[in-house]
């Protein structure tokens, strides 16, 4: 048999073959990482030279975690999906220790759920507001908080997999369960590589966290972030080395970028100091207006309508310099906050706090890094490689929202619940 038969033979196999994605999340992710080679990243920079990759992607607002991890795995806004912020908060009482865990919280389809549809196998792990998910391979992202749950997180996430699968994969790779960020993204490479062999999900979803922690704790451009990319680009490789992209698509994305931080906001003194917020021992006991924090933004909330002129005043007053106000028409522009009647997104080295009877401002003691902003103040990434997809190829500038229906038309789900548009160059 000629080479050319071969060769034409093994391109029809690979038409015939079920397509596969897996979807790489890198939280805290930036553009540079791979699009400059001075960062330690020859894993990232060798797949945007594989593939296609953006210049910048525009999250949803606010650019935090949970929100745009729902919005990679919904293709649609927060006032959609439901989830505008990471953790609890209860209209009454204001702000609860619990997070946005459960999967039960999403109130629009996700890629999970249309994949279960078009009866194809799906595995996630670490995915934000996964508990509870119909995913038929699952290690959810769940962790100890006091006072919203029992038990260690080793406990948690024990009682939340899939019965049985973390047990197989302990069993099977010999490493000791991760106790630290780090730990866990050096421990996916192993999971996920048994999962695939054992199981050969069609859909994966995979969060790794470490990058994200660090650069909350040391600033984007610290030493300890360097290390911090280095070591997750090391994990990153050994995930890859497992795929075979002839028949799987892979897209490496984040959820936000960073900003550093050299001071901290407390918004919520404002409204103490006018007898809008009433505490004791710095806890809330009523509330009439109340800032939500979500790092570099705030919704605030106003029992009150009658009391909104005021509150409105106050923060231009106070704000000159170091916020922008989004009413709420801008907020309905945006998809996001329903129950707010305004915003605010701080500018680059300004982070908001949740204290209410602290200091209005607080100089951190070193740098620090945070992100919530305006998305396009912190742009994150995204890159493509596959089946079909350009060597090479630069996106340009792309949209968050773009991720889960270029998702699910590899896949061939039915996404017009998404209000995004897949990418053209995907076959």
């Amino acid at each position: 048999m000629s080479r050319v038969l071969l060769f034409w033979l093994s391109l029809a196999t690979l038409a015939l073959a079920e397509p596969k994605v897996v979807l790489i999340s890198l939280d805290g992710l930036r553009p540079e990482f791979y699009l400059d080679s001075r960062w330690p990243a020859p894993c990232l920079q060798s797949l945007c030279r594989q593939g296609a990759s953006a210049r910048a992607v525009t999250s949803v607002f606010p650019s935090i975690t949970y929100a745009n991890h729902t919005s990679l795995i919904t293709g649609v806004s927060p006032s959609r999906h439901g989830i505008d912020c990471n953790v609890d908060f209860d209209w009454e009482t204001g702000p609860t220790p619990g997070w946005n865990w459960e999967a039960s919280r999403i109130q629009a389809p996700t890629l999970w759920d249309l994949a279960r549809r078009g009866k194809l196998t799906t595995a996630a792990f670490s995915w934000p507001v996964s508990v509870g998910a119909r995913v038929d391979y699952l290690v959810p992202e769940i962790f100890s908080v006091p006072g919203a749950n029992v038990g260690t997180t080793e406990e948690l996430l024990r009682q939340t997999s899939t019965p049985g699968l973390l047990e197989d994969i302990q069993q099977q790779s010999g490493l000791p369960f991760p106790l630290t960020f780090a730990d866990w993204d050096n421990w996916l490479p192993a999971a996920v590589g048994y999962t695939w062999r054992t199981y050969k999900p069609r859909l994966t979803l995979i969060h790794m966290l470490n990058l994200d922690w660090t650069q909350h704790r040391f600033g984007p451009d610290s030493p300890e972030t360097r290390e911090a990319v280095a070591q997750l680009d090391a994990a990153l490789a050994k995930i890859v080395e497992q795929i075979d992209l002839r028949d799987t698509t892979l897209m490496v994305v984040g959820d936000h970028g960073f900003l550093g931080v050299q001071s901290i906001l407390a918004p919520n003194r404002l409204f103490h100091d006018r007898g809008w917020i009433v505490s004791q021992n710095g806890k809330i006991k009523s509330w009439k207006v109340y800032a939500r924090s979500n790092g570099g933004s705030a919704a605030i909330y106003c029992k009150d309508p009658e009391l909104l002129p005021q509150v409105r005043k106050l923060l231009q007053q106070r704000g000159v310099g170091r916020w922008t106000i989004l009413e709420r028409e801008e907020l309905d522009r945006r998809r996001t906050f329903p129950r707010a009647s305004l915003a605010i997104s701080v500018a680059p080295g300004l982070a908001l706090g949740q204290s209410v009877d602290g200091p209005f401002e607080t100089p951190t003691e070193r740098p620090l890094g945070q992100h919530g902003h305006l998305p396009e103040l912190l742009p994150t990434g995204w890159i493509v490689v596959g089946p079909g997809v350009e060597a090479g190829l630069d996106l340009g500038s792309r949209s968050l929202l773009e991720v889960a229906p270029s998702v699910g038309k590899v896949l061939r789900l039915d996404c017009s619940s998404m209000e995004g548009s897949p990418l053209e160059l995907l076959p």
